[in-house]
């Protein structure tokens, strides 16, 4: 089985893969939108997500390593989003990534969308006045910089749903220093 999801809020994502386990179907592989799940028994794993700081890392190996002896078996890799499962029943399990290294990833992220954002407002607003200034309207730039400005909406709420997660992360920091 296929699902199809933009993997903008990582929490939202491992949330649902978790979801999934729980009715049976288990992450094989993913990519940055599609994730492909293989049916098994119900709730037979837990899920969870890191994502590592770059390639190559000398730390990276050690890293999987420890996790892998921990019993924690890497499921798929996309870039540097990883998911980890184990067996439900050795009980829950947490990946101590930092709360400063999470809230770095979040800001990458939020950045990344909001010149995504910006670059599309732009190139919409900027198109759609041009063709409105004219005498004639063309349909297809119409088309085109009215789904600028559509792009424009459809990650508005995403990124201030990542700014949330991102100011809770940061609450926690000042609550229990990392």
């Amino acid at each position: 089985m296929h699902k199809y999801w933009l993997v903008m809020n990582p929490y939202v994502i491992e949330k649902r893969v978790n979801e999934m386990a729980s009715q049976g179907w288990h992450l094989k592989k993913f990519t940055w939108i599609r994730f492909t799940f293989e049916q098994d028994e119900p709730g037979s794993y837990i899920y969870r997500h890191d994502e590592l700081e770059r390639f190559g890392t000398s730390y990276e190996d050690e890293y999987l390593d420890f996790l892998k002896s921990s019993g924690i078996e890497q499921v798929d890799r996309s870039g540097n989003f990883v998911f980890f499962r184990k067996p439900a029943h050795e009980g829950p399990f947490e990946l101590y990534s930092d709360k400063k290294t999470k809230i770095s990833n979040l800001s990458k992220k939020i950045t990344l969308l909001l010149l995504i954002l910006l670059l599309n407002l732009f190139v919409g607003l900027t198109g759609l006045i041009s063709i409105f200034k004219g005498q004639h309207t063309d349909l297809l730039k119409l088309l085109l910089n009215s789904t600028n400005i559509l792009i424009v909406m459809l990650l508005v709420g995403p990124i201030f749903k990542l700014m949330r997660v991102r100011k809770n992360l940061k609450k926690e920091l000042d609550v229990f220093t990392d």
